[in-house]
């Protein structure tokens, strides 16, 4: 993971505050430390850039009292919006009765007037390590859906193929046999091709002793597309043996294709 100082040059800021100076001031001292910094003179004004914004806004930090819209009120109008947004709050001693409210509704960290901006700075670099390591937790939970919805689909096509009295197989787009049914493996049972199909590894090409048939128009590269665009039957050696194909497509949820070839032993 990279250090929290490169991890702030990514943040984007909002800073809120209806003082003209102060935001100025800060936003100089944040420009130091996160990659990009906005700017808004009110709560209202703060809510509506934060909704609208096309660059997703990683921190807030808001004063308090502000005309048109205090700034908590418009931290808890983020807040139901977005539930994890990471916000600071800036507030004045005479201001604390308005922390427990704050808590309540999830702001995390406080900074009490004058702000001292090696202690903002290290918040920041501590919100942008944990923006990090949740965006990190969201890929592998991304991840490991997309894991367990392609188990279901090869269980799915598994299901499919076992069904077929031919020996049968299903390729992916590159060609890569997902899986085959019994009487492919007894097809291929004692060939250096048996184990690379129980591992997954098996690439069709690899089966056939020419090159996997393709027709010289060059607006097809995919022989399999070709084939059921032409509605032709398919003619291939595998092991020495002449076999027939038919070809079906299938289509998954995200529009990936799939390809059933059933094979048919021709007769000498």
């Amino acid at each position: 993971m990279e250090n929290h100082i490169t991890l702030a040059k990514k943040l984007h800021v909002l800073f809120v505050d209806d003082e003209r100076l102060i935001r100025e001031m800060v936003s100089d001292m944040l420009s130091d430390t996160v990659g990009h910094v906005s700017l808004a003179s009110n709560g209202q004004e703060g809510l509506d850039f934060y909704l609208n914004s096309l660059r997703p806004i990683d921190i807030v930090i808001s004063d308090q009292t502000m005309p048109i819209m205090q700034g908590l009120d418009m931290l808890e109008k983020i807040k139901a919006h977005n539930p994890t947004q990471k916000c600071i709050m800036i507030t004045a001693h005479s201001e604390a009765k308005y922390m427990l409210r704050a808590i309540e509704i999830g702001i995390e960290h406080f900074i009490i007037k004058p702000i001292i901006f090696d202690k903002l700075d290290n918040i920041l670099y501590d919100l942008a390590l944990k923006i990090e390591q949740e965006s990190q937790q969201k890929e592998r939970e991304k991840l490991d859906q997309r894991e367990q919805i392609q188990h279901a689909f090869n269980k799915s096509l598994e299901s499919i193929i076992q069904n077929i009295p031919l020996p049968s197989m299903i390729l992916d787009q590159h060609d890569h046999v997902i899986v085959g049914n019994s009487e492919i493996f007894s097809i291929l049972a004692g060939t250096p091709h048996y184990t690379k199909l129980i591992n997954k590894e098996l690439n069709f090409k690899e089966l056939l002793n020419d090159d996997a048939p393709v027709k010289s128009d060059p607006n097809f590269c995919d022989w399999k597309e070709e084939f059921l665009l032409m509605g032709e039957e398919l003619y291939f050696d595998i092991e020495g043996v002449l076999y027939s194909a038919k070809i079906k497509r299938i289509l998954a949820d995200d529009n990936t294709r799939f390809y059933v070839l059933c094979l048919i032993e021709l007769l000498n």
